[in-house]
């Protein structure tokens, strides 16, 4: 492989970011939020920014309810965008 072509290559890896989707992840301890992502992933409140703010009180808890997180800065950092809703129940 020549310079130009190995330059060209580094180039297209460079613009190219790798593609990131939403990962969904459930609830499993407040009120220091702790996320499960599959089986063995688990998220700390340190790796989150959020745009929702799970509830714990003694009414009401949103342990167990899944989340939608958005990763950034090569998956070291989550948004938390919102709630999964089950909408083949209406």
């Amino acid at each position: 492989m020549n310079g130009i072509t190995e330059l060209a290559l580094l180039l297209k890896e460079r613009e190219n970011h790798a593609e990131f989707s939403p990962l969904i992840g459930k609830i499993i301890e407040l009120p220091n939020i702790n996320i499960l992502v599959g089986d063995n992933i688990q998220i700390k409140q340190e790796r989150l920014t959020m745009c929702i703010q799970p509830i714990h009180t003694a009414e009401y808890t949103d342990i167990g309810r899944s989340v939608v997180l958005l990763p950034y800065n090569d998956f070291e950092k989550f948004i938390l965008l919102g709630w999964c809703c089950d909408v083949s129940a209406n």
